[in-house]
């Protein structure tokens, strides 16, 4: 057995890529369910966000664990760009105007759903520990 084997959560697990464009789509359906029923990014696509990262950071194979440890940031700020271009009333931020500009639009996003990147974040970094060590003490056994 090699020292780089990862517990394995599910059989068929998914690479970095795949993982990653799974969780993107999935995300931005979220946001867009949630802009379309609520008009804005509430706390239905900050679960939403913590829910795919924890899913990432299960279903990615060992090659694509350093993805999933970075995906919940890119993945937030990707979907909040694309909603502040599609829909930029839908980033309900405290003081933004309807003349400010996009920039200062997906800082607020980003900034409103920091909260739930900072559990999706942790949890998904959580995950990938427990991964790693586990394959560490499976190996360390059979040897």
């Amino acid at each position: 057995m090699s020292a780089t084997r990862v517990f394995k959560a599910f059989d068929r697990e998914l690479s970095g890529p795949v993982v990653a464009a799974l969780s993107g789509a999935l995300l931005g359906a979220a946001a867009w369910l949630s802009v379309t029923l609520s008009d804005r990014l509430g706390l239905f696509f900050g679960v939403c966000l913590v829910l795919a990262a924890l899913t990432a950071a299960l279903v990615v194979n060992t090659t694509g664990l350093f993805a999933a440890g970075v995906l919940p940031p890119l993945l937030l700020l990707t979907v909040v760009i694309f909603v502040v271009i599609g829909a930029p009333a839908a980033v309900d931020a405290a003081r933004l105007t309807g003349g400010d500009g996009a920039p200062l639009r997906v800082i607020a996003g980003v900034v409103d759903q920091a909260t739930p990147l900072v559990i999706a974040h942790v949890a998904a970094l959580t995950i990938i520990a427990f991964r790693v060590r586990t394959a560490a003490l499976a190996s360390g056994l059979e040897d």
